[in-house]
C-alpha cells in the first residue's frame, strides 16, 4: 500500500493527503487499520473503538483474519450491543476458536 502511495504522482498524493486531513479524527483513525477494515471501521468502531490495551492486539489480530461475511454479523452485532455489554462481547468472541466462530457469529446476529 505504501508502495502504491508512493509511486503516485507529487500532486496527487498531495491530494490524498489532504482529503485524509479533512476527515473526521475518528475516520482517519480506522483508516490506519488499512483499506479493508478501514472501510468497515464506521460499523466496527463501537465494539472496537474503546478496548483495554490487554485485548487491543488480541482483537485487531482476530479482526484481520475474519471472513467479510464475519465481519458483517460482527459489525451488525457492534451495532445492536448496549455499550454496558460490548466488553462482555469481546471477550466472548476472543474466546472462540476458528471453528466455532463462524457459527456463534450467525447465530448471535440472528437473535
Amino acid at each position: 500500500m505504501a508502495s502504491a502511495f508512493a509511486g503516485l504522482p507529487v500532486e496527487q498524493q498531495h491530494t490524498l493527503r489532504a482529503q485524509f486531513a479533512a476527515l473526521d479524527a475518528l475516520e482517519r483513525h480506522g483508516w490506519l487499520l488499512g483499506p479493508e477494515l478501514g472501510s468497515e471501521y464506521w460499523a466496527l468502531q463501537p465494539l472496537f473503538g474503546y478496548v483495554p490495551d490487554a485485548q487491543r492486539a488480541a482483537l485487531l489480530g482476530l479482526l484481520r483474519t475474519l471472513p467479510a461475511e464475519q465481519r458483517e454479523h460482527l459489525a451488525l452485532l457492534a451495532q445492536r450491543t448496549p455499550p454496558q455489554e460490548r466488553a462482555t462481547l469481546r471477550r466472548e468472541l476472543l474466546a472462540q476458536g476458528a471453528d466455532t466462530r463462524a457459527a456463534w457469529l450467525r447465530q448471535r446476529a440472528a437473535r
